[in-house]
């Protein structure tokens, strides 16, 4: 054998050595020098948003985020803090070869709240994309600006005054403010309807002419029908992904039922007693959340299954059912304003005895984001997550209409 087939071979050894070392260090293994070994260990990514705050593991300070921390299998208590924001804490087990992460979204302790109307909103309702909200003006110094307007959300900065549009001024035969609104499934029309009894459909995307609109009474099934069907082939394509068992629970033993906005989870209140089996699903992701389940559910729980682990949480129990449908025969949404998801699929939004409070959605960190009046429980997000808004009067005047406000959570 010659000596440049001994170097290509040695080559060659050397190679896949430093591969087989690089695997194994990348899965975890490190050398342990008082055991004279290498053995597994666990790694935790400490990662958080906002950045740059502290982890403590086992109440010392260890190291920032964001971090990959090496640890043997087992069980630590992670707390993550950040100047200005809620402390962050979880028990996490780590596994050996396994990457856990902490994802803590932290909130901050004292929210900047900013008006986003000056002239009252009364009786905002969103659309079921969560993108847009539709209120009622009554009290503007103007007259032509007392009537219907809608709040585009998107992914704007939200400033006062900036993406607000009215789309009908009120007139003698209707205001707007006693009138209930249902929005369409595409978010492009809104149904109003008036004490009366009368049915007007709204473009929400121009000014409609309010001495001009029809009467659509006579068409009112048709229309609901249609948008009831509508949100069914959408909820229908959503329940298929459930394991079966999970898909007899959400058809047959709950209510409220509402998927997460990456559809990843779904929340649902339980009106029936139930045995969740274990391993509903034929793989076992790995890094899945270790926190305490509950798959015994009895009525009128709230809990939460996560579709991708195969895991049930217990929430709440069930708050007040969401105020009725504005249209006879056309559920808007199952969402009620006491819960709602947030719009990173991770945590929920609980209003409950005049505070406003986030919590993940394996009911560890309930943090309260704010404490104070708001008027019918009135709470939603905007898309990016970065915003609460509210329906609250910061007016000594007790005559003072109620205004969007919007609660800062970056």
């Amino acid at each position: 054998m010659n000596s440049r087939l001994l170097i290509t071979l040695a080559i060659a050894l050397l190679l896949a050595a430093g591969t087989f070392v690089a695997i194994r260090f990348a899965k975890g293994y490190r050398l342990n020098f008082g055991e004279k070994k290498v053995t597994p260990t666990g790694l935790l990514l400490a990662n958080s948003y906002p950045e740059a705050a502290s982890v403590y593991i086992n109440e010392k300070l260890t190291t920032a985020t964001n971090d990959t921390l090496h640890l043997p299998p087992g069980e630590y208590q992670v707390k993550i803090l950040k100047d200005g924001f809620i402390p962050w804490e979880k028990k996490l087990t780590l596994e050996k070869e396994i990457v856990t992460q902490t994802n803590a979204r932290l909130f901050p302790s004292v929210p900047d709240l900013r008006a986003l109307t000056l002239t009252g909103a009364i009786n905002p309702t969103p659309s079921l994309d969560g993108q847009k909200i539709a209120y009622a003006v009554a009290s503007s110094s103007a007259e032509l600006k007392n009537g219907l307007w809608v709040y585009d959300l998107g992914d704007r900065t939200l400033k006062l005054g900036s993406d607000q549009r009215q789309i009908a001024r009120n007139t003698k035969d209707i205001d707007f403010t006693k009138t209930s609104l249902a929005w369409s499934p595409d978010a492009k029309q809104i149904l109003v309807s008036t004490p009366d009894e009368e049915n007007y459909l709204l473009s929400a995307e121009q000014m409609n002419n309010s001495l001009t609109l029809n009467d659509v009474s006579a068409r009112l099934p048709l229309i609901l029908e249609e948008w009831q069907e509508s949100l069914k082939i959408i909820e229908e394509k959503k329940l298929e992904a459930l394991p079966e068992f999970m898909q007899n629970v959400a058809t047959a033993s709950a209510t409220q039922v509402v998927f997460s906005p990456d559809e990843t989870k779904m929340l649902y209140t339980a009106t029936a007693s139930a045995s969740i089996p274990e391993n509903l699903l034929e793989k076992e992701l790995p890094g899945r959340n270790t926190q305490e389940e509950q798959r015994e559910i009895s009525d009128g729980k709230v809990y939460v299954y996560d579709l991708e682990e195969d895991k049930n949480f217990f929430i709440t129990d069930a708050p007040e059912p969401p105020k009725p449908s504005p249209s006879p025969g056309y559920q808007l949404s199952a969402i009620s304003y006491q819960l709602n998801w947030f719009p990173d699929s991770r945590h929920l939004i609980l209003t409950q005895d005049e505070k406003i409070s986030i919590v993940e959605y394996d009911a560890t960190n309930l943090a309260t984001i704010y404490a104070g009046d708001f008027k019918e429980n009135f709470v939603h997000p905007t898309p990016t997550g970065n915003a609460l808004l509210i329906l609250t009067s910061l007016s000594p005047d007790p005559e003072s209409p109620a205004n969007l406000y919007s609660l800062d959570l970056k």
